[in-house]
């Protein structure tokens, strides 16, 4: 019996669909928001207008992404579920360009359970469950990549897609430009006698390149104030960042995602997830590097292929991406998976059923394995236990004012130091150093329970900013203190 009829990719297509849209949509509004989902939900409260040039004079991320969640807010609703409803359908959809893009350079069955992968590989699915910019960005990106490589054999649909699609990635994220630079390279892993010339190839990466520039200048203030931060925070740039550990990591959780852990010696001391993080290893090695060294491949196809492979790693000369950033690398990885997928039988229905049961642990959370913040549990612990006399300091990023007001359903006294005009921006002085609003939190949270009337002061940090709530609490008695989430602490101080 023969489960992949390759007669029948329609039928195919409907199948992947159908699995990659269930897999996004069950328990879509089981997690809570983290922070960054919290300054998208306050960006779709304003109007159109003021959502984009508050956006983009407050984060260094084009406008449609969040133009997309505040549509999908309005269909969906005002809610965890409404916020991330399109950008599952979005990036359930990137199942057809996968399938298609894998099928032409192998075969139906390679092609199918390449989409299988996409359809229910934790990092993919996690990816499509949470309202941010990059599950927006990857599936825009796999469905311009599906359409240039119709454009490079020649095909008029293929031309106006690419266009239309480039522009809007560039309108969704800077690192658009890396899918570009993929698409790009794909047109000479076709053979000579079925692409186009050369002159008409160029075409269509010039035109991008040239709407791009206006872009990336309006954004350029933007760009300097991100270094900025991160030089504050002492994140180092270079080549020697991509012979990191950090970097085979990322590459490793191409598949399991945040489920799996940075590679750190803790490894060792974890037996189930070092044996877990082994099987991942040989997966991705046997799917995205193996065919490379074999001729599973054409020659053409793993020369290219390799650039393909290689060129999302440049961002660590410029930035510090996780897996979400370098999710291009699902371009070649799908190719090249295919490729064995169509060598073995049995490998892709072996390979989907280990990372389907993976999704168990994944659905049961409720924070996302990237940034385990639970903001529900948070707020919900706080308004259940404080006093009406009682104030709530909250420390985290730019978007703590958002993140209370969303699950808050009291009129508690709040502070949010740093975290009340997310879309302000940070400011440069005259030598373009970042003017940073500093927060002295030790200080704050004595001022409050000695000078500012208050007995007792409730504490909800979001580890983006401190490390710990004991490192600011000073002399104070801690009378309660609970973790919701790896990177979230909630604790009451007492004078």
């Amino acid at each position: 019996m023969q489960f992949i009829d390759g007669r029948k990719p329609r039928f195919l297509i409907l199948l992947l669909s159908g699995i990659s849209l269930l897999a996004r949509l069950l328990f879509l509004g089981r997690k809570s928001f983290w922070i960054d989902e919290c300054l998208a939900w306050g960006a779709t409260r304003l109007n159109w207008l003021d959502m984009t040039q508050s956006v983009a004079s407050g984060t260094p991320h084009p406008p449609l992404a969040f133009a997309v969640m505040k549509m999908s807010s309005l269909l969906g609703g005002d809610g965890e579920f409404g916020l991330r409803l399109l950008i599952a359908v979005a990036t359930a959809s990137a199942v057809i360009p996968i399938f298609r893009l894998a099928s032409r350079r192998t075969t139906v069955r390679g092609g199918f359970w390449a989409g299988m992968i996409w359809a229910v590989s934790p990092f993919a699915v996690s990816l499509g469950q949470e309202a941010w910019v990059y599950g927006i960005n990857i599936a825009v990106s796999l469905w311009f990549v599906d359409f240039a490589d119709m454009a490079w054999r020649g095909l008029k649909k293929g031309l106006i897609g690419s266009l239309l699609l480039g522009v809007a990635g560039i309108l969704t994220q800077h690192i658009f430009v890396l899918s570009i630079a993929a698409g790009s390279v794909l047109y000479f892993t076709i053979d000579s006698t079925e692409r186009i010339s050369l002159k008409r190839f160029i075409a269509i990466p010039g035109v991008l390149t040239l709407l791009y520039t206006p872009v990336f200048l309006y954004f350029s203030t933007q760009f300097m104030e991100r270094n900025a931060r991160m030089a504050a925070a002492g994140v180092e740039m270079g080549f020697d960042r991509l012979f990191s550990t950090q970097s085979l990591s990322q590459f490793f959780r191409i598949l399991a995602g945040g489920m799996l852990p940075e590679i750190s010696m803790n490894l060792l001391d974890r037996p189930r997830m070092l044996t877990a993080y082994t099987l991942n290893a040989i997966i991705v090695l046997s799917l995205a590097v193996w065919p490379y060294f074999t001729r599973m491949l054409k020659p053409g196809e793993r020369r290219y292929l390799w650039l393909c492979l290689l060129i999302p790693f440049g961002l660590y000369l410029t930035d510090e991406p996780s897996i979400r950033q370098l999710s291009v690398l699902w371009i070649p990885f799908s190719i090249a998976s295919a490729a064995v997928f169509s060598r073995y039988r049995w490998s892709g229905i072996t390979v989907s059923l280990l990372f389907l049961f993976a999704l168990i642990p994944y659905y049961r959370m409720e924070v996302f394995p990237y940034h385990r913040s639970n903001w529900r549990t948070a707020v919900e612990t706080v308004e259940s236990n404080a006093q009406p006399e009682d104030i709530v300091v909250i420390i985290g990023g730019k978007s703590t004012a958002f993140a209370w007001e969303f699950y808050s359903d009291s009129d508690l006294e709040r502070l949010t130091p740093g975290g009340n005009d997310p879309f302000a921006g940070d400011r440069l002085d005259a030598n373009g150093e970042m003017i940073r609003k500093n927060v002295d939190h030790e200080f704050l949270l004595d001022s409050l329970l000695t000078r500012g009337g208050h007995d007792d002061v409730w504490v909800i940090l979001d580890t983006w900013s401190i490390p710990s709530i004991h490192s600011v609490k000073g002399q104070h008695e801690m009378v309660f203190f609970l973790s919701a989430g790896e990177d979230m602490e909630i604790a009451l101080l007492r004078n």
